[in-house]
């Protein structure tokens, strides 16, 4: 199975997805800043990274994971991808797209823009640090259903409802 994580930048609540998935973030705490800072891409994608989609790693069930940033294009880019594999033959079952946008809030947002739109790295992580650790919980929710495969394949456009 192949699962593609995505978010606004492809940057933070998607890295952190795909990090809790791979087992590279613990899913039994927060995690500190250092741990965010260091994870692969976390607050390091810029807008030329959009619509890329990068590998971040095989779980233990020998699933491909990977993030992308899909700007507000979301839904369109799960449709093109959608559209793309069954035009190539690939079986639906084996895809699925996860949109973590839903457990975004505000100092994510905030943050984010500061830190990857107006470059400023050191201020921008004042806000969102502290707003990726508040959404924490709610990704987890989102990583859990979906190693459980309690969401349906290819695509889950309602993540609130994966977090009910």
């Amino acid at each position: 199975m192949i699962i593609i994580y995505h978010c606004y930048g492809g940057t933070h609540s998607s890295v952190m997805a795909a990090s809790l998935h791979l087992e590279l973030l613990p899913g039994d705490r927060k995690p500190a800043g250092k741990e965010l800072l260091a994870l692969p891409y976390f607050d390091r994608q810029s807008s030329a990274d959009f619509g890329k989609i990068f590998y971040m790693g095989q779980d233990e069930k020998g699933h491909e994971i990977f993030i992308m940033g899909c700007k507000n294009a979301g839904y369109i880019v799960e449709r093109a991808l959608i559209n793309f594999c069954k035009i190539k033959g690939i079986n639906p079952d084996e895809i699925m797209i996860v949109d973590t946008v839903p457990c975004l809030n505000i100092l994510m947002r905030v943050g984010g823009f500061i830190s990857r739109s107006l470059h400023l790295e050191t201020v921008g992580r004042l806000f969102l640090i502290p707003g990726c650790r508040i959404a924490f919980n709610k990704i987890v929710k989102v990583v859990n259903r979906v190693k459980n495969k309690k969401v349906s394949a290819l695509t889950e456009r309602n993540v609130n409802r994966i977090m009910s």
